[in-house]
Order: C-alpha cells, then sequence, then structure tokens
C-alpha cells in the first residue's frame, strides 16, 4: 500500500486527464445538441480559477452541464467491471484503472457538487439545480456519491480484489 502512495506523483497527469473527460463532454453534448464549440481548455487557469473550461455558441439544454456527471457514472461502471471481472497481472494497471476509472469521476463528482452547494457561479451544478428540480439533482448525486464511495471501498480494501 506505500508503494501505492507513489503514484500520487502523477497527479498532475491525472488532472489533464480528468480535465479532458470533463470538458470533452460538455464540448460533446453541446455539438450534439447543435452548437459550435469556440474554445476548449484543459489546463488550470487563475482568473477565475479553474482546471479547464468549454465555450461554445448556440442553444443548449441542461444535458450539456450534465454531461460530465454522466460520463463519470459511464467511466466509474466500467472500470469497476474491469477491476472486479478480469484478472489483470500488472498491480500498476490495476492501480491505474482504479484512479482513473474510480477514483477521478468519484473526485470530480464531489468536488463539482461541493462547488454547487457553495453556489459558485461557474459550477455546473449550481446550474443544474438552477434549472432542474433541485430534489432530483441532489438525489443523483447523493446516489452515484455513495455507489462511487462503496466501489472504491470495494475494490480498494477488500484483499480478495486486489492483485
Amino acid at each position: 500500500m506505500k508503494r501505492d502512495l507513489l503514484w500520487l506523483l502523477l497527479y498532475p497527469l491525472y488532472q489533464i486527464i480528468s480535465t479532458i473527460r470533463h470538458e470533452g463532454s460538455h464540448a460533446l453534448a453541446a455539438m450534439a445538441e447543435g452548437a459550435e464549440i469556440t474554445e476548449f481548455v484543459f489546463w488550470p487557469s487563475f482568473h477565475p480559477f479553474r482546471f479547464g473550461h468549454v465555450s461554445w455558441e448556440g442553444f443548449t439544454t441542461w444535458f450539456t452541464h450534465a454531461a460530465p456527471y454522466f460520463c463519470d457514472l459511464i467511466t466509474f461502471f466500467v472500470a469497476l467491471l474491469i477491476i472486479l471481472e478480469v484478472k489483470l497481472k500488472r498491480r500498476w494497471l490495476w492501480l491505474n484503472i482504479l484512479i482513473i476509472g474510480m477514483l477521478s469521476p468519484f473526485i470530480n463528482s464531489a468536488y463539482s457538487y461541493g462547488r454547487g452547494l457553495a453556489g459558485s457561479p461557474l459550477s455546473d451544478v449550481s446550474k443544474l439545480l438552477r434549472d432542474l428540480d433541485p430534489i432530483a439533482v441532489h438525489l443523483y448525486f447523493a446516489l452515484t456519491l455513495l455507489f462511487y464511495a462503496w466501489g472504491v471501498y470495494y475494490c480498494y480494501f477488500r484483499k480478495k480484489h486486489r492483485i
């Protein structure tokens, strides 16, 4: 387990992968709704601080703001299936699937939900809480975050599922 902590040194790379997944989900959803992407940034900016952003021209619905959280759920579920069903022979591969496929969606959803609860005007979740039934938004995040917490616990801390 101590050697697993060395992978934290790759955090900047993991963050870029997560940001590409998040912003790419917005971009794909916006394009599917007929918008034109005018800017796609997957590195941090500081005025205001954000990990990345995508801009588009044209009408979009709530789906464009929600797309990263649906993508998180799909990514998490696929990674969970791989970890539980595929016999991975290399610990580094198993650990990277866990980090990129499970921890990253969990952290992204939890961070974004927290920003939305704090009322950040740039937050996707703030926009979802404004545009949709807040109970539905809270229920979605409560259920998915519990699922993510269970999945990470089950895959990492249960010895029979570790390499």
